[in-house]
């Protein structure tokens, strides 16, 4: 039996910053493309099928284009962006959870400090 252990989590600082990654981007802007694509559908069923049909090839949760947004829009700390998307529901845990997910398919990369 071998001994297999999880890798370490990275742990970043308060003030760590994040944006997206040129794969991040890449993966925005299909979703823009796509949502506007399904704007001329009809109602929320044509929404959510279009961010599913975005979300899936990428192995991503339909939810995670709002954070891939709201870090496109400028490098965030974790407690930025989820002050930013606090009115969309979203809480400090879903923004920490979503981040490290981020990170790990590449879409996501913290800011090198100066």
């Amino acid at each position: 039996m071998l001994n297999e252990s999880k890798p370490e989590k990275v742990r970043y600082g308060r003030s760590q910053k994040f944006r997206l990654s040129e794969k991040g981007q890449e993966a925005v802007k299909a979703y823009e493309v796509t949502i506007a694509a399904a704007r001329t559908g009809h109602g929320r069923a044509e929404f959510d099928a279009a961010r599913k049909a975005w979300s899936a090839p990428r192995g991503l949760a339909p939810e995670d284009a709002q954070y891939l947004v709201e870090f496109g829009i400028a490098g965030h700390t974790l407690k930025e962006a989820a002050d930013a998307l606090r009115d969309c529901g979203t809480s400090a845990k879903d923004v920490k959870d979503a981040t490290e997910r981020l990170i790990g398919f590449g879409m996501l990369e913290a800011v090198p400090v100066t």
